[in-house]
C-alpha cells in the first residue's frame, strides 16, 4: 500500500492526472472490507453486473447470488459515497419483453437507482450453455422489432438523473451466432423515438458537450429522490432546450455513515462539467467548462448540507481532482476529503 500511496501522491500534480477510477465486480462480492480497498485504489466508480432483478431469472441464468446481494451492495456503495453503474441484461433466458421492461421499473426503486447503466441485450455465442438452450428451441434472441421495442421502453423510462453509458456490448459481429449484429443500435433507437416525437432524458442523451454555453443562459434545476440508506441531490446547469452543461451528485444520508470518517457528513458522489478537454492551466472563454458551473455546484452543495444539519461535507475524488478540491478548503483524510461546514467559507 504504501508504494501505492506514494505513486497516488506523485499523480496528483502530474501533467497526466487520474481524474476518476472505474472498478467492475459481481454484487455478492462486495462488503465493507472490500468497498475500503477500492477506495484506497482509488476508485470513485463502481460497476456491477446485475443483469436482472428477477430472483427466478438469476436462478435460470446460474448467475450464483439473487437480488438480495444487489441490494446491499447498492445500499454498502452508496453510503461509501461512489458512482453506481449497472449493468442490465434484457433478453436472457426466461424472460421476455414483458419481463424486461417490468424488470427495469424496479431498478428505478428505493433500493437501487443507479447512477449510470449498460444495457448489454443477451447475445449468442458459439460453445455457450445458451447455445444448448437455442437448440433445444428453449431459448431465442429477440427479433429486431422486438429488441428495439424493449430499448425504447428502458430508454424513455430512465430517470434524467442516470446516464445511460453503453446500450448493446461491442462485440464481434463474426462471434454472434443469430440475433443482433448492429453496435449502433442505440442510434437507431433513439432514431425511431424521434420520428415519433419522442425524447429520452437520460444525461447521455442531454450532454451539451463542447458546444458554446453562456452562464445566462443556464438555469439551475433540481431533482431529489430517496433510496434506503440517503436522500439524493440532482443538481444540474441546464438550458433552455434542456442540454446539461453541468451537474453535481450529493447524497444525505439517513441510515448512519460508512465509516467514522463520513460521521454528520454528506457526501458529493460526483461533479461533472461538459466541455472540450483542455491542458492543465489554460482556459477557452464560452466553453461550458469555463463558466465556473463546478464552483457554483460545489457552493450550492455545501449551502444545502448546511441547511439540513449536516455539520460536515466530504467529497470522493479521485487521485487527479484532489488539488481542486483543497482550493474550495476541503482537506484528505484517509479515504475522502472533507471540509467542515461550521467554519467560515474559502473562496
Amino acid at each position: 500500500w504504501e508504494q501505492l500511496f506514494s505513486e497516488q501522491k506523485i499523480n496528483e500534480t502530474a501533467q497526466g492526472r487520474c481524474v476518476g477510477m472505474s472498478l467492475e465486480t459481481r454484487p455478492d462480492y462486495l462488503n465493507k472490507e472490500e468497498i475500503e480497498r477500492m477506495r484506497k485504489l482509488g476508485a470513485t466508480k463502481i460497476q456491477i453486473g446485475i443483469q436482472s432483478l428477477s430472483n427466478k431469472i438469476l436462478r435460470m441464468n446460474k448467475r450464483g447470488h439473487a437480488v438480495k446481494e444487489t441490494e446491499e451492495a447498492f445500499n454498502l456503495l452508496r453510503q461509501a459515497g461512489f458512482k453506481i453503474q449497472a449493468h442490465f441484461m434484457p433478453n436472457l433466458y426466461g424472460s421476455s419483453p414483458k419481463k424486461d421492461i417490468k424488470n427495469f421499473k424496479k431498478l428505478f426503486s428505493k433500493k437501487f437507482r443507479p447512477d449510470e447503466l449498460k444495457i448489454y441485450p443477451c447475445s449468442l455465442i458459439e460453445g455457450t450453455d445458451l447455445m444448448n438452450l437455442r437448440r433445444k428451441d428453449l431459448w431465442a434472441p429477440y427479433s429486431e422489432e422486438i429488441l428495439s421495442y424493449v430499448l425504447e421502453n428502458l430508454l424513455m423510462l430512465t430517470p434524467r438523473y442516470c446516464r445511460i453509458t453503453r446500450v448493446i456490448r461491442d462485440i464481434s459481429s463474426d462471434d454472434i451466432v443469430e440475433g443482433n449484429k448492429k453496435t449502433n443500435f442505440r442510434q437507431i433507437v433513439e432514431k425511431s423515438l424521434k420520428e415519433k416525437g419522442l425524447k429520452p432524458k437520460d444525461i447521455r442523451y442531454r450532454e451539451i458537450r463542447g458546444d458554446e454555453v453562456l452562464s445566462g443562459d443556464l438555469s439551475l434545476k433540481i431533482t431529489k429522490y430517496k433510496t434506503r440508506v440517503s436522500e439524493e441531490v440532482f443538481l444540474e446547469y441546464v438550458t433552455k432546450e434542456d442540454k446539461i452543461a453541468g451537474f453535481l451528485r450529493l447524497s444525505l444520508p439517513n441510515k448512519g455513515s460508512f465509516n467514522s470518517e463520513l460521521n454528520e457528513s454528506s457526501i458529493i458522489r460526483e461533479v461533472h462539467v461538459y466541455g472540450q478537454s483542455l491542458e492543465i492551466g489554460s482556459q477557452k472563454v464560452g466553453k461550458a467548462q469555463h463558466t465556473g458551473l463546478g464552483t457554483k455546484l460545489i457552493q450550492k452543495a455545501e449551502e444545502m448540507s448546511k441547511d439540513k444539519g449536516f455539520k460536515r461535507i466530504s467529497v470522493i475524488s479521485s487521485i487527479g481532482t484532489r488539488k481542486y478540491y483543497e482550493k474550495f478548503g476541503y482537506i484528505l483524510g484517509s479515504l475522502y476529503q472533507t471540509k467542515d461546514l461550521l467554519t467560515p467559507k474559502i473562496s
